[in-house]
């Protein structure tokens, strides 16, 4: 056995402050909301020691990997505290990615359990790695699974006080240190695991603290559902807010904005379409939020329109873009003023994503195009990128994830081992470093548009400056065969925009498609789907395409 336990966080601030509300979270149904239930730190420490008394009655070990499957709900998060707490491992599957994957996902988590919804575990004779695990239903009793309210009203008669002596006990986690791990669908392959262990949920916490300091007593509404165990770390009250998380673009902005003024939230976090929703309702009703004094905006790019408007609707706010994934959170922040004021710099084809986070390390090389796989850092500082030069982006640091789970190729491409037992992570992206040390981001690897034989464009920066014409709600820059395609949502025929359009873009052959709408992510709903729109590309809709043509002479 070895390292320390996470849980110590939540349990520390639980001790101090067992009254405080821990969790206020709307129970929902699609957009539909049928309530709400909160718990105090005292209250859910209960929750907690009920549930690591079921585990070791059903005889579950350290290191022993449960799978949880659920919407938010305080129960989701007393499962995933005790869990931590009792040295098992949670594992998250993406659901969305295909039942083909789910089995792969399965297969290398090789759980004991699973925690899931009613919903779902009624169909678990679909899916044989299900069969043999012991199952437990968080919401209603459905056959062949064990009830979890009906294991927490069994263990009432123990856990009636808020005494700290009936809260968790921490066992230290098991060589490996396995905490949590997060199955998402490549693109190719099996799906990657992101293992995350005491020890990096420990640094990614002090990481994000730094990055974002929490005062005393701050009420947050992150639309991050992984950032509430930050929060429950931090002594703070987390308030989600009244959203579909499947699709957060399609708030109900209204609703949300009048939760947030009843429950006194002073800190907001989400992705651009959500945030986008937001700043509409408020921009409609010609008013302000002047109690929300910080927000974070992440997940996706931010236009600079966006920027705007969410200064001027949370007036008090510390506003902040962050920049980072997964695997290393955080890797960079800037304050949204400072973002307006990059994209005043002429001939800088890139977004600022800000400085370098605390005891964290950038490199941005220019890495072999027939080498996906590096095995050692001298192939990276032989391709170092000099400042300004644009190379992929990769990170390193403590909070930086060290590996997949059980998943040596996903390792091999993603992760070099440094010197110093740490690994440098590639992210990617692509982008470059200024003289001050600032990142700034171009685009990913994987999304560059080759435009013949010789150039490569990435495509950030130039949609946002299409985005910026007026009539333009989004465009879409991709590459295929060797040549380029824009994609564009508006409200007017593609004629009337025509030489606007043609005058930001480059010279070359365009292939050009209007669309009702853009698609985009299912988890934030921000990120275009780029490999959705080259399939598109690829089935050749004719009818829907024109050519245009801009040659160097028309450029300006």
């Amino acid at each position: 056995m070895s390292g320390l336990n996470f849980c110590r966080h939540v349990l520390e601030e639980a001790r101090r402050n067992p009254q405080r509300l821990a969790l206020d979270i709307p129970l929902m149904q699609g957009r539909r909301c049928l309530g709400a239930e909160q718990c105090t730190y005292g209250e859910l420490m209960q929750r907690v020691s009920a549930l690591q008394l079921l585990w070791q009655q059903q005889g579950l070990q350290p290191g022993e990997r449960v799978v949880v499957i659920a919407r938010p709900s305080v129960d989701l998060y007393a499962v995933v505290l005790s869990l931590l707490a009792s040295g098992l491992v949670a594992v998250f599957i993406d659901t969305g990615m295909g039942r083909k994957k789910i089995r792969m996902a399965l297969a290398d988590a090789r759980p004991v359990a699973i925690v899931s919804m009613q919903a779902l575990l009624r169909w678990f004779w679909l899916i044989p790695e299900l069969w043999s695990l012991k199952r437990f239903s968080i919401d209603r009793t459905t056959l062949g699974s064990r009830s979890l309210s009906k294991a927490l009203t069994a263990f009432k008669g123990k856990l009636a006080s808020v005494d700290s002596g009936t809260w968790p006990q921490l066992a230290e986690p098991p060589t490996g240190d396995h905490g949590l791990i997060s199955f998402t669908s490549g693109s190719t392959g099996r799906p990657k695991g992101a293992d995350r262990t005491h020890a990096s949920l420990d640094a990614q916490h002090a990481a994000i603290r730094h990055h974002w300091p929490d005062a005393d007593g701050e009420r947050d509404s992150p639309c991050f559902p992984v950032m509430v165990l930050h929060n429950l770390s931090c002594g703070m009250s987390s308030c989600l807010p009244q959203v579909d998380l499947a699709a957060p673009a399609q708030v109900d902005a209204a609703a949300v904005l009048t939760r947030w003024q009843q429950q006194g939230v002073t800190r907001i976090s989400g992705a651009p379409a959500y945030f986008r929703a937001l700043c509409d309702e408020l921009l409609l009703r010609k008013t302000t939020l002047p109690q929300i004094t910080s927000l974070v905006i992440g997940g996706a790019p931010v236009s600079q329109l966006l920027a705007r408007d969410l200064l001027q609707v949370f007036p008090n706010a510390y506003a902040r873009i962050a920049y980072g994934s997964t695997e290393a959170e955080p890797i960079a922040s800037l304050l949204l003023q400072d973002y307006l004021h990059s994209g005043e710099q002429p001939g800088v084809a890139g977004l600022l994503v800000g400085e370098i986070a605390e005891d964290t390390d950038v490199l941005i090389c220019n890495l072999p195009a027939n080498n996906e796989r590096l095995v050692n850092e001298s192939d990276l500082l032989d391709g170092r990128c000099g400042v300004g030069e644009e190379g992929e982006i990769l990170v390193a640091g403590n909070h930086v994830l060290r590996g997949y789970y059980h998943n040596p190729q996903a390792d091999a491409e993603n992760k070099i081992p440094r010197a110093d037992g740490l690994v440098w992570h590639r992210t990617g992206d692509t982008g470059w470093l200024d003289e001050r040390g600032r990142l700034w981001l171009s685009g990913r690897v994987k999304d560059a548009v080759q435009l013949g034989s010789q150039r490569r464009l990435q495509p950030l920066w130039l949609e946002q400056q299409l985005d910026a014409l007026a009539g333009v709600q989004r465009s879409a820059l991709i590459g295929h065969e060797q040549q380029g395609w824009l994609f564009v949502c508006c409200d007017e025929p593609l004629e009337n925009l025509k030489s606007a359009l043609l005058a930001l873009l480059p010279a070359g052959e365009w292939q050009v498609a209007r669309l009702k709408y853009m698609p985009v992510d299912g988890r934030h709903n921000s990120k275009i789907d780029r490999p959705l729109l080259r399939q598109m590309a690829a089935a050749g809709r004719t009818d829907r395409v024109v050519t245009w043509n801009k040659t160097e002479s028309t450029s300006l």
